[in-house]
């Protein structure tokens, strides 16, 4: 059985905003939108360093592709960043209580000098 899609033509503000969105991938994800460009391009080379990408010359059936996988990509991106901030944000409240009890333990075995 078949399966057919039909993908509504991309607007220019959405291929604007793919654009952008592909360009704050980190480097793995980047390598995986690549792959999906490549899988309905045979022709897509991505071996140097610099691709240019003419979004335009790209099938509506991939540009939809990539705009879902950009989209998921950026929201775990996000995810992890705001982990990552929470656990800076929590090392940094022990330290500071670490250094606290440090302080008093210092304080109290501080002998008074006697007059």
């Amino acid at each position: 059985m078949f399966k057919f899609l039909c993908f509504r033509k991309m607007t220019t503000e959405e291929k604007r905003k793919l654009g952008v969105g592909l360009s704050t991938l980190s480097s793995e994800d980047l390598n995986k939108a690549l792959e999906i460009i490549a899988e309905d391009n045979p022709g897509f080379q991505a071996t140097d360093e610099v691709v240019d990408l003419d979004l335009d010359a790209q099938s509506e059936s991939t540009l939809w592709k990539l705009k879902f996988f950009v989209k998921r990509a950026l929201e775990n991106q996000g995810k992890n960043s705001a982990r990552k901030a929470d656990d800076n944000l929590k090392r940094k409240r022990e330290i500071i209580c670490e250094a606290l009890v440090k302080s008093a333990a210092k304080k109290r075995n501080k002998k008074l000098p006697v007059s």
